[in-house]
């Protein structure tokens, strides 16, 4: 049976308030489709600029209605769960994570650009381009049978930094040109992904440039040990050459290059793929290949890490390294004029909307910005619903 779930109604679109307004947020506790009771539910409000409330509300009507204002342009969070008379979450039930914008048209990045930040950055377009984008090995996959007109490559390719890129290629056995997309990870140590479509070609790729494929004991091992927090080493982070990131949006951008080489592709359209971490490898990995047409993300992570600095409720990962500012999104959305799209949670603070608003809202080119309710980092309720975000 499938979990019990939240839907969430405000009074107008939950982007659209303005300040000082009353937010009203009608949740609602459903089982396929249907408005069902619980026990109680317990519930919590947070917003920008240090607003927090937190409460336990009957549930016998399935239903709970809460509200909160903002004076200033910024976003209100709220959490919700189904719980016993004892306050233990109810099984099989998921949690409620949502939220509302007030005047986001107004919400700008904060966080500055560091001294050097050009400079870096041309530093790292050299070191890429120094190494072509060869193949160290391509081993066939075994036929999938659900996807019986695809070939599937395990693949490495040369890159600066002394680590290669490692994915999953994908190719349709139908012997015409394809538009090329890579598609990025988000934070961990797993394999890449096998990737099907019918009209692309695939390359997934992991962010470590480590072996797909393998048992979970080899991942564990290095969740363990060398890759264990990577990108929050302080010592490295000192530097932005020194920290981890940075091969790792080399090895972004060489995924990008070699697609270029393959002789499925259609010599027009290159996209970059990724949600979270992968939206950050999609972004700055596209800065550096001036051929990326099209960059299509969700839950973009880095975007604005300081603004905390100025009350707004901040994301995860600990950014007091200097060198983790030179991979804020919100800063290289400065310099993007390709067309990008972009889906994020109203309720993800793993990745903050005012944050990814303020990102947007720095880019230049052609852009789409999605905010979904009941949407979390990871999580989307069956009965999320999306609102297009406009300048």
């Amino acid at each position: 049976m499938a979990n019990r779930y939240f839907t969430c109604k405000t009074d107008k679109s939950p982007i659209c308030y303005r300040c000082g307004e009353e937010v009203v947020f009608h949740i609602l506790y459903r089982e396929d489709g249907q408005t069902v009771p619980a026990p109680r539910f317990k519930w919590h409000l947070a917003a920008d600029f240090g607003f927090e409330e937190n409460g336990i509300s009957d549930g016998s009507t399935g239903e709970l209605i809460l509200s909160a204002s903002l004076d200033r342009p910024g976003f209100i969070y709220v959490t919700a769960e189904a719980v016993d008379e004892n306050g233990v979450p109810c099984p099989e039930s998921d949690q409620f994570w949502g939220g509302a914008g007030v005047e986001i048209e107004k919400i700008h990045a904060t966080t500055e650009e560091p001294a050097g930040y050009h400079e870096f950055w041309e530093v790292c377009r050299k070191e890429l381009y120094c190494v072509d984008p060869d193949l160290i090995s391509c081993e066939p996959l075994k036929p999938d049978p659900n996807h019986p007109n695809h070939d599937a490559y395990d693949v490495r390719i040369t890159c600066a930094g002394g680590i290669p890129v490692s994915g999953i290629l994908t190719i349709p056995r139908d012997g015409k040109k394809h538009p090329a997309r890579v598609v990025y990870q988000g934070y961990g140590v797993k394999s890449a992904w096998v990737t099907y479509k019918e009209d692309e070609i695939v390359l997934c790729i992991n962010a470590h440039g480590i072996k797909n494929l393998q048992p979970h004991s080899y991942y564990d091992e290095l969740i363990g040990g060398r890759l264990s927090g990577y990108g929050f080493d302080k010592e490295q982070n000192r530097n932005p050459h020194t920290c981890y990131f940075k091969y790792m949006m080399i090895r972004a951008a060489q995924a990008l290059r070699y697609m270029m080489t393959r002789p499925e592709w259609d010599g027009e359209n290159l996209i970059a793929r990724g949600g979270s971490q992968g939206a950050v490898q999609a972004m700055q990995g596209s800065s550096l290949v001036p051929e990326v047409t099209m960059i299509d993300i969700f839950v973009p992570w880095l975007c604005d890490i300081n603004a905390a600095a100025v009350g707004r409720l901040c994301g995860w990962g600990d950014f007091s390294g200097n060198a983790i500012r030179y991979f804020d999104l919100s800063i290289r959305a400065k310099y993007t004029d390709k067309r990008t799209y972009i889906v994020a949670g109203l309720g993800d603070y793993t990745s903050p909307p005012a944050g990814i608003v303020g990102m947007y809202h720095n880019l230049r080119g052609e852009k789409t910005l999605l905010l979904a309710q009941s949407h979390e980092h990871l999580y989307i309720s069956p009965e999320s619903e999306t609102f297009t975000v406009s300048e």
